[in-house]
């Protein structure tokens, strides 16, 4: 069962996963808590409009996310695949994070976290994964690539815990 995040906790959550990139020589964009707010609201109201349930965040989702983001970032990629090879289910049991059921977008580019869900609802896989009918929880990592590329890199985990 998902725990519920109040959005203060949600927020707190978000700053530690992502003050641990910053600290693991990521580049986080100095608004990340409200872009992945943003996102969040986003992602939800795709899935109330198809009578879906809300997703909530959850801390361990979180950190594979934002580990990934870094990585992808750090290589100006949008693979699924880590640079040490390692993949979804990987990342999800470094996190701790025990599934049932779990999917990941990757995007590059997008200024905000609307474009990037809107983006991906144009995609049927990736609209399939914002949808995931028993998905109950998200992650969301979000790092900028190094200069002169500068783009934001964004990966969302959504999945449900066993």
């Amino acid at each position: 069962m998902p725990k519920c995040l109040t959005l203060a906790a949600a927020a707190a959550t978000a700053f530690l996963c992502l003050s641990a990139a910053a600290q693991a020589g990521c580049s986080v964009p100095g608004n990340a808590s409200a872009m992945q707010q943003e996102l969040l609201s986003h992602l939800n109201a795709e899935r109330k409009a198809r009578g879906l349930p809300a997703l909530v965040l959850s801390a361990k989702l979180d950190k594979a996310a934002q580990g990934h983001a870094c990585d992808n970032a750090k290589r100006k990629s949008i693979s699924h695949t880590s640079s040490d090879g390692g993949t979804l289910k990987t990342r999800l049991r470094k996190a701790g994070y025990a599934f049932r059921t779990a999917a990941e977008n990757t995007g590059r580019g997008f200024a905000s976290g609307a474009r990037a869900v809107e983006w991906w609802m144009n995609s049927p896989k990736h609209k399939d994964n914002i949808l995931l009918r028993k998905a109950r929880e998200v992650g969301v990592g979000i790092a900028v690539s190094p200069a002169p590329d500068n783009k934001l890199h964004w990966i969302i985990v959504v999945g449900a815990s066993k």
